[in-house]
């Protein structure tokens, strides 16, 4: 047995070099898949886990398909049915390759310019590419606020407006914002004012506070005027108990209003020093936006029992979206949406699109869309589950005035532009860290004529520090598929040549040549469209399915015998000396060393003989090689970064090590389906490596059906 195990080693480390060949040429394509978007079901299909069950459906029907033309002598349907899906399979590596080797896709690097540091309160951003801020002055006793609205990449505020701060708050309380379609108010706990967005006029002021007859001051509300937002008839308070308040306003009476109506708020949807944002989305609708929830409150004017303030029983208020996030939202932005048919000058409606980020890296979005039956509907376009690391900023933007607007994601260390509808990454961008962050595109008067556009980063603090640098179209990404000709003709030839020596002359390095082409492209097609956990599911049920189907029906061993018969050998040969022949090789065969692919149906495991000559060679079907690569690629798509390249290399060395299990058992001629033991040592180095580097976030990819 042991001169068997040494005189079969040769062809041992030569079929781990292929595997190792096979996985790491899938990694060096990937980008070209990345650039293009190419996931198979769609970046909202990589985790639901119907789109697993759908392949492994197709699996069996082509499997039983086969059998069913074998055995009624239909093998011409086979053979060059196969042969057509090879030739797509090879150049699902070779044009991407070609491209990989031949196309200079280097874009200029962005570098920041200069450095703003403004002694301010930063307060919320207007539109895609304002923002508010406020300066607060304390003139003998006399504290004001000077509020401001800044367009980014100009001088000078679009306009200024001071605004009293009041004797009754205290001097450093922090101003809370809600913005409107054309006013923003702003809240300190005693006074309550409007602003008009256009100019800045004050448009009301309400006190947050009365007096009782022997001039003590009493709160309007009980637990504090935290969170309000001025209506066209009324004033929406929420104070720190989660409770909404609604006071009537006057025209014929300014700045006075009435108590009303009070309504509960869910406990989650918290404004005290957890609120991320509020916007008004029309006269009765409020976004609110704070770390564990966020919800469109309907803003009703009656309720069927008021209560005292305070006090009593109050009904619930009526909440759409009720979107809730374990690691807490830390980012929102509302406006035209970027997955929208027409341009933002020719929509007839307010649909406006709400983008939410969380903490744990996910992107939740709705389409709110007044007249329609359904007031807020899910955009599964734009929600994406573990973007990143971590969420800091969203941003609808529209960078080329193109009047169609693009999503501008900044993570834990860079912000992403994703391009129009289709979304695909344009431009990276490296932003300073920082807890809060506003990242956006401004023109300066220098843009304008050079036809560039400036990114501004701005580090919310204490103060705030806005980073600014030049963008140009050398900087973007290449968007989309991108066929150029020659290299797009080169993989094409190459695909022909290879399948026409495939057929005339199917010799092991051919052989090999066409498996090492076709298992890269799989591995990269199926790694980049499905996340980790579901990959690993897919890679179970595969297992127990390889074994059954070698160790109990035996029908796997049919559909191989079937493929070779065919001249149809499509795997990985590894010969043990310089003198073997595989066109030659047509003995009977008597032992499996491991199973027919059952990732890729097209590329079946024959059952080897145990060798005894010197020109012998060891087989092994490319679905053994494609289920392990299939993990690594997911874990460098999905988790990304140095911990998802330390989770990659645990995740090969374990197939190695299943693989190297595997070989131990084919030395000793026993006969071994190949998945439980490769896949299930890729899975366990995706285990160390996530409990080395990310925890149990390996498994958390919100998998859904």
């Amino acid at each position: 047995m042991n001169g068997d195990f040494r005189r079969q080693l040769p062809s041992m480390i030569g079929m781990a070099s292929m595997f190792l060949v096979t996985i790491f040429l899938a990694m060096f394509i990937r980008p070209w898949y990345d650039r293009a978007g190419l996931q198979a079901f769609g970046a909202e299909g990589a985790s639901q886990l119907r789109y697993i069950g759908l392949e492994l459906l197709m699996i069996f029907i082509f499997t039983a398909a086969i059998l069913a033309l074998a055995r009624y002598k239909k093998e011409w349907v086979i053979k060059y049915g196969i042969m057509g899906i090879l030739f797509i399979a090879l150049m699902y590596a070779s044009v991407p390759l070609a491209h990989q080797i031949m196309v200079d896709d280097t874009v200029t690097a962005f570098e920041y310019e200069s450095t703003d540091v403004t002694e301010a309160e930063y307060l919320t951003e207007i539109g895609m590419n304002q923002y508010i801020d406020s300066i607060r002055t304390n003139e003998s006793g006399i504290i004001n606020n000077t509020i401001r609205l800044n367009q980014l990449g100009m001088d000078e505020p679009v306009w200024t407006s001071v605004i009293p701060h009041g004797t009754e708050s205290y001097e450093f309380t922090k101003l809370v914002v809600a913005t409107g379609p054309d006013t923003i108010t702003i809240n300190n706990g005693a006074l309550i004012h409007t602003l008009s967005l256009t100019d800045g006029t004050l448009l009301s002021t309400y006190e947050c506070f009365e007096y009782d007859l022997e001039g003590n001051i009493l709160p309007i509300v009980q637990f504090g005027c935290i969170l309000a937002v001025e209506t066209s008839d009324s004033v929406y308070i929420v104070d720190g108990g989660e409770k909404l308040h609604r006071f009537a306003t006057f025209d014929e009476t300014p700045n006075v209003m009435t108590l009303q109506a009070i309504w509960q708020l869910p406990s989650e949807m918290k404004v005290v020093d957890d609120l991320i944002e509020a916007e008004l989305l029309d006269d009765t609708h409020l976004l609110i936006v704070s770390k564990e929830m966020a919800g469109v409150v309907e803003l009703e004017k009656t309720v069927s029992q008021i209560g005292d303030v305070g006090s009593g029983f109050q009904q619930t208020a009526k909440v759409l979206i009720n979107a809730t996030s374990s690691a807490n939202f830390s980012a929102a932005d509302v406006g035209y949406s970027n997955v929208a048919d027409v341009p933002m000058s020719e929509a007839d409606n307010g649909n406006q699109l709400i983008v939410l980020g969380t903490e744990d890296g996910d992107i939740m979005s709705w389409n709110y869309q007044p007249g329609e039956e359904e007031l807020v509907v899910e955009e599964s376009k734009v929600s994406i589950n573990n973007f990143a690391d971590q969420i800091r900023d969203v941003r609808l933007t529209d960078i080329d005035n193109s009047g169609y607007t693009e999503l501008l994601i900044t993570t834990e260390d860079e912000a992403r532009l994703l391009y129009g509808s289709s979304m695909v990454q344009r431009l990276i961008v490296d932003v300073a860290e920082g807890e809060n962050v506003a990242v956006a595109f401004g023109d300066t008067s220098e843009d304008v004529e050079d036809d560039t556009t400036h990114l501004h980063a701005t580090v919310i603090g204490e103060n705030y520090s806005t980073t600014s640098g030049v963008v140009e179209s050398s900087m973007f990404l290449s968007g989309g598929i991108v066929f150029e000709d020659v290299p797009t003709l080169i993989g094409l030839l190459v695909s022909i040549i290879l399948m026409i020596l495939l057929y005339v002359h199917s010799e092991w390095y051919v052989v090999n040549t066409v498996g090492i082409l076709v298992g890269s492209g799989v591995i990269v097609m199926l790694g980049v469209s499905f996340v980790p956990t579901l990959i690993m599911v897919f890679m179970v049920a595969a297992a127990i399915y390889d074994a059954w189907a070698v160790y109990k029906s035996k029908h796997m061993l049919d559909l191989a015998d079937t493929m070779i018969n065919l001249n149809l050998p499509i795997l990985l040969v590894a010969p043990q000396g310089s003198d073997y022949s595989f066109r030659a090789e047509r003995a009977p065969p008597s032992t499996v060393i491991s199973a027919p692919s059952t990732d890729d149906p097209v590329s079946p495991q024959p059952r080897e003989r145990v060798i005894k000559k010197n020109n012998d060679a060891m087989l092994m079907g490319l679905g053994d090689v494609i289920f392990p690569g299939m993990l690594v690629l997911s874990v460098l798509q999905y988790i990304g970064g140095d911990d998802g390249w330390i989770m990659a290399i645990t995740t090969l060395i374990g197939s190695l090590i299943g693989y190297s299990i595997l070989m131990w058992y084919v030395g000793q001629g026993k006969a071994q389906a190949g998945l439980p033991l490769l896949n299930g040592g890729a899975i366990l180095g995706y285990i160390v490596g996530g409990i080395m580097t990310i925890g149990m976030a390996m498994f958390q990819f919100n998998i859904s059906l």
